[in-house]
């Protein structure tokens, strides 16, 4: 099918050679623009199906800038690069284009590039229209349940956690109503755990405000009659915010904010509102969603009205109660409650019911095999198989029987027939681990079975068709190899049609106590040992320590000294010798420590010499020059814990 294709280059032979390219290919050239204000103009005439975008054009605004606009309009494009150095490559991938070319390339490299952009726009079409479908159903299950108000309130809330990234959520079902009940605020605290703010007096905990300001929050809230979203440095004192929004973000970090209202007439009736505490997080297609489930929304938020009263305020919701399994998925094995953490499991609630292709990025030892499960268990394919392919462990010779299998005598030693992992997982999932370690020559092969949905076996003449979900995972950048020349660009935007970033353990330390519980738990009963604790000097090593081996290494330590422990509690720690690595330069001594890192210590210094006061006279607040909620949400976000709590079996 030909498509219109807008050139952007501001090179006059490398656009009319690009042009050629296309027209070759059976495209038609829309046009060549020669800056980012004519492909404006010339996007206003006529949409395009595909824009080709060289990265570096001269004037103020450059392809980068373009290719905002670009994904605001949902119109796909694809990057022209002189260089494919890393550098480039990160800024570029970060405006989530759907291929890049790098000069100089050929005929065919622009056949293929327009070929996989296509198939990523429409594969993310259909996840988002599949989105709104799912998410329209779930609704539509909390509309017919019949329990109360409070109940109601939460399981909308749960059901909007695996679409919308939020901190705190305000459900307001009458803004013109000031009783309590009208009003449901809760901030989420864990996976499945979400905390209702109470009428607390100003400074009583840190991250609360008291009802008084959240009712002023409610009337400014009447006058936003346009649904929008910010996401800036400090979007609560920009121009929409006011003080009490202020005091908001200074007490709770907040970066981001998304309010959705529903009008009656000309007036606000009622609305949503969703603080986001990481930067950048809020998009259009957040907004988009929501826009498009909103009449059914505005249904569910009305039915609170009617339910029986229950309870607005309950202190912690675990949500026991909803109205259908579906509203609380369960992701079992996986153990940790650090906004990270939070992050990537929410986009596995989100990909996990749909047959998108998924890769998994972190580190080694991370866990990145806990999610794939999580995400077949959630999948409409949990009941058939889920096989697993380690690459980096299959030799060279061997990786392509290992795939698609071998006929007998397709080689020597291949003495029947054997099936591969394609065929086995037929129906299922194919975990492809440690992708970026496939030879090249196999990685051209894969490609071709992803794409194409087929397979040969080695010595084999016929097609096999195959029916598997891919999700893939390395601990490798996969920027950096292709750069390199050692994985191919085609292929990484086929598999990375939806990336889960899973962060190392050093970067959500909030999980440390609660990872190190649960091993103390695991080798103190397989051992035999009873109740074990975990002194509070030893808490402390485990938190500073950076941890290049993540979880498994964690695991190992802990396993290491319930075998030599010879009473009821660990003291203290023989750690292992830090390891200077790329990426840990914040974490271990070094010469320079990040701004981060040197705040965390400055702030444990003051602790240890006022004895873990915070506030008061003598406290750590003053002799830092801080007020102490202003000192409490730098500890939270610093994951500084004081006094640290032995862990008990």
């Amino acid at each position: 099918m030909s498509l219109k294709v807008l050139i952007v280059e501001d090179e006059f032979l490398e656009a009319r050679t690009l042009s050629m390219m296309v027209s070759n290919a059976g495209h038609i050239v829309q046009g060549i623009a020669k800056s980012v204000v004519q492909a404006c103009s010339i996007i206003q005439k006529g949409r395009p199906d595909i824009v080709l975008v060289d990265i570096l054009l001269k004037g103020d605004l450059n392809g980068i800038d373009l290719a905002r606009r670009l994904d605001q309009q949902c119109i796909p494009f694809i990057y022209i690069s002189a260089n494919s150095n890393t550098s480039i490559l990160h800024q570029a991938i970060a405006t989530k284009p759907c291929g890049f070319l790098v000069k100089p390339f050929s005929e065919r490299e622009i056949v293929v590039s327009i070929d996989i952009a296509k198939f990523l726009h429409y594969d993310r079409q259909q996840f988002l229209s599949r989105q709104r479908t799912w998410l329209r159903s779930l609704l539509n299950m909390v509309l017919a349940a019949d329990d109360s108000k409070g109940q109601n309130a939460l399981s909308i809330i749960r059901t909007l956690t695996s679409f919308l990234p939020f901190d705190f959520i305000m459900i307001d079902s009458n803004l013109r109503d000031d009783a309590e009940h009208a009003v449901f605020l809760y901030q989420r605290k864990g996976f499945d755990e979400y905390e209702a703010y109470q009428d607390l007096k100003q400074g009583e905990a840190p991250g609360y405000l008291p009802i008084a300001d959240l009712k002023a929050l409610r009337k400014k809230n009447q006058v936003n009659r346009a649904p929008y979203f910010v996401n800036t440095g400090d979007p609560l004192k920009d121009g929409d915010a006011g003080f009490v929004d202020e005091k908001a973000g200074e007490a709770m970090h907040y970066k981001g904010k998304l309010w959705l209202p529903f009008l009656k007439g000309t007036e606000v009736e009622m609305g949503i509102l969703f603080y986001c505490c990481k930067e950048g997080r809020y998009t259009d297609d957040h907004l988009s969603l929501i826009l498009s489930v909103q009449d059914l929304l505005a249904e569910v938020i009305k039915s609170i009205r009617v339910s029986r009263p229950g309870t607005a305020f309950a202190k912690t919701a675990a949500l026991s109660n909803a109205p259908n399994q579906r509203l609380k998925p369960k992701i079992e094995g996986i153990i940790g409650q650090s906004p990270k953490m939070l992050e990537a499991l929410d986009r596995v609630l989100q990909v996990a019911p749909y047959d998108n292709t998924v890769l998994i990025l972190g580190e080694t030892g991370v866990g990145k095999e806990g999610l794939v499960k999580a995400i077949h268990r959630l999948s409409a394919r949990s009941n058939k198989p889920l096989i697993k392919v380690n690459c980096a462990a299959i030799p060279v010779n061997l990786v392509e029987s290992e795939l698609f299998g071998h006929e007998k005598g397709a080689f020597t030693g291949a003495m029947e027939r054997r099936i591969g992992k394609f065929e086995q997982a037929s129906g299922g999932t194919l975990f492809l681990d440690e992708i970026g370690e496939l030879p090249m020559e196999v990685q051209a092969k894969l490609l071709r079975a992803i794409q194409e949905k087929e397979i040969e076996r080695v010595g084999g003449r016929s097609v096999i068709p195959v029916d598997v979900r891919i999700i893939s995972a390395t601990s490798r950048d996969l920027l950096t190899e292709i750069a390199g020349g050692r994985f191919r660009l085609d292929l990484y935007y086929r598999i990375n049609v939806y990336p889960i970033k899973l962060a190392p353990l050093r970067e959500r330390r909030e999980d440390i106590p609660i990872l190190a519980a649960y091993f103390l738990q695991m080798y103190g009963s397989s051992m035999n040992r009873g109740t074990l604790t975990i002194g509070l000097a030893a808490i402390r090593q485990l938190q500073e320590y950076a941890w290049p081996g993540n979880i498994r290494e964690l695991q190992h330590l802990i396993e290491r000294h319930v075998l030599d422990c010879r009473t009821n509690s660990i003291e203290w720690f023989d750690m292992p010798e830090a390891i200077p690595m790329p990426g840990l330069t914040d974490y271990i001594e070094n010469d320079i420590l990040s701004f981060a890192a040197k705040e965390r210590e400055h702030i444990l210094s003051a602790l240890k010499k006022c004895n873990g006061k915070i506030s008061g006279k003598n406290g750590a607040a003053e002799i830092l020059k801080l007020p102490p909620s202003t000192l409490s949400s730098k500890m939270k976000r610093l994951g500084i814990q004081w006094p640290p709590i032995p862990l008990k079996l």
